[in-house]
């Protein structure tokens, strides 16, 4: 047994399988996933720009902003959904998810680093900054939790996923 698929949210569920079992799945399954990633992306995009902004002092341009906020939604909006859905019916166990939560501090570090990388100012040219990177994983990270809460609440009127 998967220990990130224990008692997983759906979209959490199906995002593992259908990276770790792609032939139990149907191209509709995975159409519709990737749909759903892309437009939530378009949100955490705009996080993604604005945040940027107000760390570094300059805004990208949006293609490389919704570039590499897809990373951080992958890595983040699917686990925090299964933390919070376990928060909000107040049945988290730090047992039972400890290799999820240290997976998403292992994704911060990474996407920190990323974006350290990947993100360069305009004027010097040069890259972004471990510690403005970091900030910026961290942010993106904090915003995960409300957007989280936000699909919870639409998941019980709607079927996202």
């Amino acid at each position: 047994m998967n220990p990130l698929l224990y008692k997983a949210h759906p979209l959490l569920f199906l995002s593992v399988d259908l990276l770790i079992n792609p032939a139990a799945h149907s191209q509709r399954e995975a159409a519709r996933l990737a749909l759903v990633y892309l437009a939530l992306n378009l949100v955490w995009a705009a996080w993604l720009w604005w945040g940027v902004k107000k760390t570094a002092g300059f805004a990208p341009s949006i293609v490389l902003a919704y570039a590499l906020a897809l990373p951080a939604l992958l890595c983040y909006q699917a686990a925090m959904l299964t933390v919070l859905a376990d928060v909000v019916a107040h049945e988290f166990h730090f047992a039972d998810r400890f290799i999820l939560v240290f997976c998403i501090f292992i994704a911060v570090q990474m996407l920190g680093v990323l974006y350290a990388a990947a993100i360069r100012r305009p004027q010097a040219g040069g890259p972004l900054g471990l510690a403005d990177g970091f900030g910026l994983a961290l942010f993106m990270w904090l915003l995960s939790l409300p957007a989280g809460l936000a699909l919870l609440a639409l998941e019980l009127v709607w079927k996202i996923v």
